[in-house]
């Protein structure tokens, strides 16, 4: 936990202010009784008068801007740098079900961490000076009321050990229940239109039924053992404060301690308590987030650890990307590719072609870094694909497929999405002959194409994706099945722009229309585990499987159905 301090070191003094402002009400009370106790009462009259002006102060114009500055920005530079961890992470675009679950109960402690700094470090803190107040007024009317919360703190801390374990295997239950629960609902709403089908609604229904209601007993046992923990904090709080009290008033009748002294140490006694039995509780809540936070901060750590990298930007143009006796697939006993020695330079048009399942969409995944070739190295200039961060491999690589997400708004602000040129943007477009079609649209560029692009055509919402990813001026455009299944009018067009990128950026794509491959300038051909390369021609001259193909592209469909 002592961990967590050293974020949001930039508002830390704003927390301490806080803490210091946030116990004035219980040492003000104490100093007035002091300066009473030495016969001071104008003193007492003037420290209460300053303290409560500052304090007034403090909440009405101060606390109204600044409440909480130190737990807000902790939060946010731990969520930025949890963030930024996972999307360092090499096996961030495989992400599972499970990791996604894990990822979800990270988010969760983040959430919780207002626990940890607007109120387990301030009462901590409080805490302590609040015994050491008490200490020195211990010795000064020489009581021995210091030693009640120490003998409190340990039979607190016996219980807490009884009860903790019951806890954390509860929060375990609950915490699987919630998952369990919420994986049930989703893929019961993902498969209703066949549970229906299959008229089997009712009974998946009554699984579901079972889960809320197993998730509802581990929610009450959970908040049963809670109470308990309450109770028991509770008591012996009340208790010590019963007992420093009664052995104040003893002191008191017996002439050891003045009226305004007894107050003074009755009274810090029990604010002691008050902030004992507030930690009792906090430092249960958060120990309950324990595994949560130790995993947002491992996370951290790792992506720290992680060793340095070459910095390859879009500022800095790749010459070229280099295959060096490469293979691909997912088994070393069952490779897709074999033995692959090709280069992608800028200036030439390269097509990706095969039969399917031959590998072309692996192939491109080895090159975008997020698949490890089983032997070889894949290099950008110097440096290997996969020695690269995510963040470098977004900034070189430019990924678009037939299935690219549009999001509700206008045709402009989905091109606009990272736009790299600025207020000439329409004029790039317009001269690698893409969005022609806009003018055509009711509103133009401040069409509506809502969710996914649902209110465009294929081919348009296909353009559109293609034209964003142009805007967003990469060094290398990977292209898979771009033209697939859109209209021959929109085909042309992206197809007429991919060949003028190409003359400038380094550019690969698949088609299963082998006919477009005759506007390549290089054909990598995929064909039985090897990768050949020559041009569209030759290819289809020396290539039986290949001019198969190109003459007959409904097989492919066919082999690809199956």
């Amino acid at each position: 936990m002592l961990g967590l301090l050293k974020y949001g070191r930039d508002k830390l003094g704003a927390g301490v202010i806080e803490t210091i402002f946030d116990w004035l009400p219980t040492v003000l009370p104490v100093i007035i009784a002091l300066e009473l106790a030495a016969n001071r009462a104008m003193e007492a009259i003037v420290v209460a008068g300053v303290l409560g002006i500052f304090w007034l102060l403090y909440i009405t114009i101060y606390e109204r801007h600044h409440r909480h500055d130190w737990a807000m920005s902790a939060k946010r530079e731990l969520r930025d740098r949890y963030f930024e961890a996972l999307y360092q992470r090499n096996d961030a675009s495989a992400a599972t079900g499970a990791d996604n679950a894990v990822i979800q109960r990270d988010l969760g402690g983040l959430n919780n961490l207002d626990m940890f700094y607007s109120t387990l470090f301030p009462t901590s803190l409080q805490a302590m000076m609040t015994y050491l107040l008490l200490i020195g007024l211990s010795i000064w009317y020489c009581s021995w009321l210091a030693l009640l919360p120490l003998a409190c703190v340990l039979l607190i801390g016996f219980a807490m050990m009884f009860l903790g374990k019951q806890m954390s295997a509860q929060n375990k239950t609950h915490l699987a229940g919630f998952l369990k629960m919420g994986g049930r609902f989703i893929n019961d709403l993902r498969g209703m239109n066949t549970l229906v089908m299959y008229n089997a609604a009712d009974r998946y229904g009554q699984k579901f039924a079972d889960d809320s209601e197993y998730f509802r007993q581990a929610t009450m046992n959970l908040l049963k053992t809670q109470l308990q923990v309450l109770f028991v904090i509770n008591g012996f709080v009340y208790l010590t404060v019963f007992v420093g009290g009664f052995v104040t008033a003893l002191q008191l009748i017996g002439g050891q301690l003045p009226a305004a002294g007894a107050f003074a140490t009755w009274f810090t006694l029990a604010m002691m308590m008050v902030n004992a039995r507030q930690l009792g509780y906090f430092v249960h809540v958060v120990k309950s987030n324990g595994p949560s936070l130790a995993a947002i901060l491992g996370t951290i750590a790792k992506a720290k650890a992680a060793p340095a990298t070459v910095r390859i930007t879009d500022n800095r143009p790749l010459k070229q990307i280099t295959l060096d006796q490469v293979t691909i697939g997912y088994a070393p006993d069952k490779p897709l590719v074999t033995a692959i020695d090709a280069t992608l330079e800028p200036g030439k048009l390269y097509g990706l072609a095969g039969e399917n399942g031959t590998g072309k969409s692996t192939l491109i995944q080895a090159i975008l870094g997020r698949l490890e070739p089983l032997s070889g190295t894949i290099m950008a200039d110097n440096t290997a694909v996969t020695a690269l961060s995510n963040a470098q491999k977004a900034a070189v690589f430019g990924y678009v497929t037939a299935d690219e997400y549009l999001f509700s708004g206008t045709v402009q602000e989905n091109l606009l999405l990272g736009n790299r040129f600025g207020d000439t943007w329409q004029r790039k477009l317009d001269d690698l002959g893409l969005m022609q079609f806009v003018p055509k649209l009711e509103k133009g560029y401040d069409t509506q194409v809502g969710e996914g692009g649902r209110l465009l055509s294929p081919g348009q919402r296909q353009q559109l994706a293609f034209a964003r990813m142009l805007l967003a001026d990469k060094t290398v455009y990977l292209l898979d099945e771009i033209t697939s299944s859109i209209d021959k009018v929109n085909a042309a067009a992206i197809l007429a722009a991919v060949k003028k990128l190409s003359q400038e950026k380094i550019v690969l794509f698949i088609s299963h229309n082998l006919s477009a491959m005759a506007q390549a300038d290089v054909v990598w051909f995929i064909h039985d585990q090897h990768l050949i390369v020559a041009n569209h021609e030759r290819l289809y001259q020396q290539q039986p499987t290949y001019r198969r193909l190109v003459d007959n592209p409904e097989t492919m469909q066919k082999e690809g159905a199956r």
